[in-house]
């Protein structure tokens, strides 16, 4: 924004040069792009954030000026005695039928207006920031517009048809010569200000040509409202027109603004144009709940680390507007205005005071360091554990799209049916949020295998999304594995195609890491999974995810040839079982005793099935049970498959007698041959 240093002198008393006065605004957070001398003034160019509308304006710049020099502020009066708070019979009628879209709408009549050049004090303060004089009433509500930051328009009420004004939604096929030259086409989503016949005005943006107020006007209509930001914005971009208004109406205008300058723009029309007001009309939201929000004094000079008298945090406080509603020893209640819609909690106005104070005078401190344990949250605490271990076992982490086309989700053979879609998305790419991590695993990994590298240990921690039963979404913590191509076991071995095995002893170790024991896997058949390689993982029960080996026809859609090994789990339920808490306990101090033990069984049956009899039938003097071969081969029947494991026997308290262990061995083998028809090899 353009800043006259000879305009902005008729609202604050300043008396430094402009390059000074750049330099306290710019220590205070307004940045000053440039400083230009021009016709014995000085032209400011300031870059105002979006979060400080207020500064889109004189008044608002001149009210940071003040609060930072000390200096009044002086802000013109409003002193309009003929406008009537009640609607004339002569007085133009309003209807606002889009009330979410223009909550606040006022409108003022002025007649016998005498349209001609403008004074030479206004053009002046016009030209010293680029704009072109057009007439005395058009320039007034230019003017007003850079003076109080409120956009304003006249339009030229004897070309309004029927001295009816409709604030609406435009019709399908309307369209609206501007006053630019160009022809506008509108659709229904832009608000429009509309006579009986047609379109007047682009509300918020710009206004038409037929109502434009030229030489032969001479009675006027003064329009002054609030227009939704977005709805402004929308429109703007849609019509690739940016006006200074629209710029303003996006970051949204003050309300309470809006009569203040409805009448200080009539009064200044009424002097440089004549004519007579009539007619005020004021539709919707004329009060706006101002917020309150509670100061603690002690608190600001605890935050900024310098000690700043309560009494000087107050007057900083109300001569940038803020207005006191109660105090006490310990807490000011400040009422913040409604152009400072960026102040929301105490901590903003510690930041207020900060600035003006000025961050120059806060001395540079170190703050005081006390050590403390971590206090992560469990979620990441668990997040960095899988991480790490992960990482240790060679696997490299990799982030994938959360947006998917419908297409990649049917590829994958994964269920769509609750998936979370998006209303509008950007392309056909981005159609849903993906409902599982494993469309993203495969894609990362024909990327990989397209560029020669084809030996892939990866893993992925991020959300899935889906929709409840209920209607709402929810997302959720997923962690995915991938292996595909060789495995080199080091100098010394030859390298291997990875194999589903690989899958289930990451899974296992990174289980065992987390302090989970209580897991195991079954069988089981999942949609992108082969049938032949598929298992669920369980914790304690509960199924929490599936593992196996990618289905053909999965690979053969995203044109990846190799055998590709798939770990997808649900991390929020695996975080439940966590159990990180080491324990330590001291060395075995009587010896253990093995016995090993081959056995065939059917091809059906599962390991974990042999492990659990094992267990339950050894009783307490078991220590382990592990499965160290298997083997199926001509001296083995067609169907079974031949297992050796490896019991170990030990008791914490005494040395096991040899009649013991082969009493519990004996057992173990009863059982096996009893309940899953086992025989010994």
């Amino acid at each position: 924004m353009l800043i006259s240093y000879n305009w902005l002198k008729d609202y604050v008393d300043i008396n430094m040069p402009a390059e000074k006065l750049a330099q306290i605004l710019a220590m205070a957070g307004l940045s000053v792009d440039s400083v230009e001398e021009k016709s014995g003034d000085s032209i400011l160019e300031l870059e105002i954030t979006s979060n400080r509308p207020d500064c889109l304006s004189y008044i608002g710049v001149a009210r940071e000026v003040a609060a930072l020099t000390g200096r009044r502020l002086k802000v013109p009066s409003r002193v309009l005695r003929t406008v009537s708070g009640e609607k004339t019979p002569n007085a133009v009628t309003v209807k606002v039928e889009n009330k979410k879209l223009c909550p606040r709408y006022t409108a003022l009549v002025i007649r016998g207006v005498k349209i001609g050049e403008s004074p030479k004090w206004l053009k002046e303060r016009l030209e010293s920031i680029g704009l072109r004089s057009v007439n005395n009433v058009v320039d007034i509500t230019n003017f007003c517009l850079f003076e109080t930051g409120e956009p304003m328009h006249a339009f030229d009420l004897d070309n309004v048809a029927g001295g009816a004004v409709m604030i609406r939604n435009a019709r399908k096929g309307e369209k609206i010569m501007v006053i630019d030259g160009t022809e506008r086409a509108l659709d229904e989503t832009m608000l429009v200000i509309a006579d009986s016949g047609a379109p007047i005005a682009i509300a918020g943006v710009m206004g038409g040509i037929k109502t434009e107020v030229g030489m032969s006007t001479t009675n006027i209509l003064l329009e002054a409202a609030y227009f939704d930001p977005i709805s402004i914005r929308r429109t703007s971009r849609k019509l690739a027109l940016s006006t200074e208004s629209s710029y303003r109406f996006e970051r949204k205008v003050d309300m309470d603004n809006i009569y203040y300058t409805q009448i200080r723009a009539a009064q200044l029309i009424m002097e440089a144009a004549g004519g007579k007001s009539e007619g005020y009309i004021d539709i919707g939201e004329a009060a706006v709940t101002k917020k309150i929000i509670d100061l603690r004094p002690e608190r600001v000079s605890k935050i900024l680390g310098v000690e700043i008298p309560a009494s000087k945090t107050k007057r900083i406080l109300l001569s940038l507007g803020m207005k006191q509603k109660a105090s006490s020893k310990n807490i000011l209640k400040l009422e913040v205005p409604g152009c400072r819609q960026d102040l929301q909690d105490e901590i903003d106005l510690i930041e207020e005071v900060a600035r003006v104070y000025g961050y120059n005078n806060i001395p540079e401190t170190l703050p005081c360091v006390s050590e403390k344990g971590d206090r992560q949250p469990i979620d990441i605490i668990v997040d960095d554990k899988i991480r790490d271990t992960l990482k240790s076992s060679g696997l490299s982490e990799i982030i994938t799209y959360s947006l998917l086309s419908r297409k990649v989700i049917s590829m994958a053979k994964l269920d769509d049916k609750d998936a979370a879609v998006v209303k509008n998305p950007l392309s056909a790419e981005q159609e849903l949020l993906r409902p599982s991590s494993i469309a993203g695993m495969l894609g990362a990994i024909r990327y990989n295998i397209n560029r020669k590298n084809s030996d892939l240990k990866l893993f992925e921690l991020g959300k899935v999304y889906f929709k409840t039963a209920g209607g709402s979404f929810k997302e959720r913590r997923n962690l995915t594995v991938g292996l595909t191509g060789e495995i080199h076991d080091g100098w010394i071995g030859k390298p291997r195609a990875v194999s589903f095995f690989d899958l289930k002893g990451i899974t296992e170790t990174l289980f065992l890491s987390l302090g989970i024991n209580d897991f195991s896997v079954r069988e089981a058949s999942e949609g992108p999974f082969s049938p032949a390689a598929c298992a669920t993982v369980e914790v304690k029960g509960e199924p929490i995810g599936v593992l196996g080996e990618i289905d053909q026809g999965v690979l053969k859609n995203f044109d990846i040839k190799d055998k590709v090994y798939v770990l997808e789990i649900d991390s929020e339920s695996l975080q439940r079982s966590v159990a990180l808490k080491k324990y330590f306990n001291e060395p075995m101090r009587y010896p253990s005793a093995s016995r090993d033990m081959s056995i065939v069984v059917d091809n059906s049956i599962s390991n974990a099935a042999i492990i659990s009899l094992i267990t339950d039938s050894a009783g307490k003097i078991l220590k382990k049970a592990k499965l160290i071969d298997r083997y199926r081969g001509g001296q083995i029947p067609s169907g079974k498959t031949s297992l050796t494991y490896r019991l170990e026997y030990q008791d914490v308290s005494r040395t096991l007698e040899d009649k013991e262990v082969q009493e519990a061995h004996s057992r173990v083998v009863r059982a096996l041959q009893e309940n899953l028809g086992a025989s010994l090899r």
